[in-house]
């Protein structure tokens, strides 16, 4: 390669590169300036509509979506919902939210502090149109209805603005319902991440959004506060303290609300905590469905509850959730009075474990309103309960994707056997591709990059089974700056073109002062950039939810694997022009490094690992092979939920009893009376659908 250069065989390449390029990129140019032209003649741009005309046409969209959630959760005839001030302490005093710069929306009367004594599903609407810190929250315990007080606040404020004339219409917000995973709040303003909730809605640009928030024309329903880090809740109170421009609702579990008020209340809100169901209100609902007069069971069921207490019934059926469970779990012509046998039910325990029994199965089944089960009833249960088992015994908080189950180092033989299977699957590819390019170069035999291959192999092995959990990763944001701050270019600079010294004796650095300094950009960039992604872990309170963090992760694997080829590539050049082989042969042996240092970098990331390691309990545990692919259908069909990056189930009373019955089937569900393929609608269960806007059951 060195006889090339003095001939000045590259000098000719250069020109004649050059002599090609520039009449193409004219060309180019030209026909991209007068395509432009056309397009702009026979198209013309479409006039700017007016901020009301984009708060109606957003309205329509959200009137859709709203008419989606009551039929998906099955609210057409909703279960009465009853509040009551909230004794808890997650509101500000009631003078706080009774101040402020709200004005009431048309047709509605300023709150007062009465009105916030108690009230029902109705008054809602009047505590949301009529306070004047505009901000209220609304919470209650897990199954309480928060989700469905939610939807149908949504749908109330979306009729009463169509309902209102035009002048009217002009001063009421647009109501839009969102969840708060994936909004990282110590980053990211609240505008600007309502900006782009907005931009992601059909028909709306991302300049139409800002339009809309920048003026004043939405108003937003916040739902998942606990469905975030623990550490990022009172971030995200405090985010939402310091607007006043936007009426907002919250709607959150209570404990978790608690706990985040108490670094960091929502200045100004007002809070009010769902009420149990009634013997009265239950009786009402469960018959509501059914024909006149019920069916022999459920009649006897309703009649056991209007006279009072129904022994170990009674305290399940207070809770929201497990009621609609109890509708939802038995057919009409199902045999529901055996809830009333004392023999079989003693204990309240006992039928809250039936009833998660009948939803687990109801879940898995097909339906003309759901959609067709990936998993059987029995996988479901098998793996579901295995997971349940370790997080039992490790007390872990969640099932995190990169740390699948969370058992700790494993044994010594699955750890051997995981330790190999990276290590065939790391030496095979990278040593081929460097046997490949050392053939190319001096013409050895394939089998020459074996050495290395094992080597670069051994340590991803000895990496993946060290017993640390891995921590996935993610690119920052504005990433680029990194790179130019003066206290570590102080560093990285002199490090990495110190570093061609050593690649100069290893013959691998481009040739001249033009390739020297090429070398020494890739190197300092290859430091800077790989030492940035390193750092980049996701921390814990991770706003994002599974799916996300997952691709963060990808992302900055790849992009630290891309890091590594280039520079590899950039070396690999080098040690072709040092050996004097032909150009095509040159970036031949450059692009096998490269795709070698990509192969190793990737075999250590932390997706990859993932990957391996549900290979792994797909064979040890019969869990499903794509594992992350069976926990988002689970929280699909609300038996999972999120908080944060992390899965976790969504009633401790569910984790505990899936936990106590893995490895059998369920107990308490007679064979006979298991959910079959062929049940219709009667045998729905709150969120045994598609993943809804909220992504919340009630």
């Amino acid at each position: 390669m060195h006889a090339l250069a003095a001939s000045g065989a590259w000098d000719a390449i250069e020109r004649s590169i050059a002599s090609g390029v520039a009449p193409f990129v004219v060309t180019v140019v030209a026909a991209l300036i007068g395509l432009t032209s056309l397009v702009s003649t026979r198209f013309p741009r479409k006039s700017a509509r007016s901020l009301d005309e984009l708060a109606d046409d957003l309205a329509g969209a959200m009137r859709e979506r709203a008419g989606q959630e009551v039929i998906e959760r099955d609210l057409t005839a909703p279960m009465p919902i009853t509040w009551h001030r909230a004794s808890a302490p997650i509101g500000t005093p009631a003078r706080n939210s009774l101040t402020g710069p709200f004005e009431p929306l048309p047709g509605a009367e300023r709150v007062a502090e009465h009105d916030l004594a108690e009230g029902t599903q109705k008054d809602l609407y009047a505590l949301y149109a009529g306070l004047p810190s505009g901000r209220l929250i609304i919470a209650g315990p897990p199954g309480a209805g928060k989700s469905t007080a939610a939807v149908l606040l949504f749908r109330d404020a979306l009729a009463a603005r169509e309902q209102a004339g035009p002048e009217q219409r002009s001063r009421m917000p647009v109501p839009i319902m969102v969840s708060l995973r994936g909004w990282d709040a110590a980053t990211t303003p609240l505008s600007t991440w309502l900006t782009d909730q907005v931009a992601e809605i059909p028909g709306f640009t991302a300049r139409d959004a800002a339009r809309l928030v920048a003026g004043h024309k939405v108003a937003v329903l916040l739902d998942g506060l606990d469905e975030i880090g623990e550490g990022l809740r009172p971030v995200v109170l405090r985010e939402l303290s310091r607007q006043a421009d936007l009426r907002l609702v919250l709607l959150s579990r209570i404990d978790e609300l608690t706990s985040a008020v108490r670094r960091h209340p929502l200045v100004g809100a007002s809070g009010i905590e769902l009420r149990p169901v009634d013997e009265g209100v239950a009786v009402d609902y469960l018959l509501s469905r059914l024909s006149s007069p019920p069916p022999p069971a459920w009649q006897k069921v309703a009649d056991r509850l209007r006279r009072g207490p129904a022994g170990p019934l009674t305290g399940p059926l207070k809770n929201p959730f497990l009621l609609t469970l109890l509708r939802d779990a038995y057919d009409p012509l199902d045999p529901v009075d055996e809830l009333l046998d004392r023999r079989r039910f003693r204990k309240a325990r006992q039928v809250e474990r039936h009833l998660l029994d009948r939803a687990l199965a109801t879940a898995y089944a097909a339906g003309p309103q759901r959609p067709p089960p990936r998993y059987s009833l029995r996988t479901a249960h098998r793996t579901l309960g295995f997971l349940a088992h370790h997080l039992g015994r490790t007390g872990a908080d969640g099932l995190k994707w990169w740390n699948m189950p969370p058992t700790g180092p494993p044994p010594p033989l699955p750890a051997l056997l995981y330790a190999l299977a990276v290590w065939y699957t790391t030496t095979i590819p990278i040593s081929l591709l460097l046997g490949l390019s050392y053939r190319l170069a001096e013409g050895r035999e394939i089998t020459s990059g074996l050495p290395v291959g094992l080597l670069m192999a051994s340590l991803s092995a000895f990496v993946v089974i060290r017993g640390r959990e891995p921590m996935p990763r993610r690119v920052p944001r504005r990433w680029w700056r990194t790179m130019f701050v003066p206290r570590r270019m102080l560093v990285t600079l002199p490090l990495g073109f110190g570093l061609i010294l050593l690649l100069t004796l290893l013959g691998s650095a481009l040739p001249g002062v033009g390739g020297w300094l090429l070398t020494g950009l890739t190197a300092w960039l290859t430091i800077e950039l790989g030492g940035t992604l390193f750092a980049a872990a996701q921390p814990d309170d991770y706003a994002l939810d599974p799916r996300r963090s997952w691709r963060d992760d990808a992302a900055a694997s790849a992009m630290l694997a891309a890091t590594a080829a280039t520079a590899a590539f950039v070396g690999g050049t080098g040690f072709g022009m040092h050996v004097a082989v032909s150009l095509p042969r040159v970036l031949a042996i450059g692009v096998l490094g490269a795709l070698a240092s990509a192969v190793w970098l990737w075999s250590v990331s932390t997706t990859w690992r993932t990957c391996c390691r549900q290979v792994e309990m797909a064979v040890r545990f019969r869990t499903p092979l794509r594992l992350r692919r069976f926990l988002e259908d689970a929280r699909e069909r609300q038996i999972l939920r999120t908080s944060g990056p992390v899965y976790q189930f969504r009633h401790d009373l569910l984790q505990q009893h899936l936990a106590d019955t893995w490895g059998g089937a369920p107990r308490s569900v007679p064979r006979q009376q298991t959910l079959s393929p062929g049940r219709g609608a009667a045998g729905r269960v709150p969120g045994a659908r598609g993943r809804t806007a909220s992504g919340r059951s009630l």
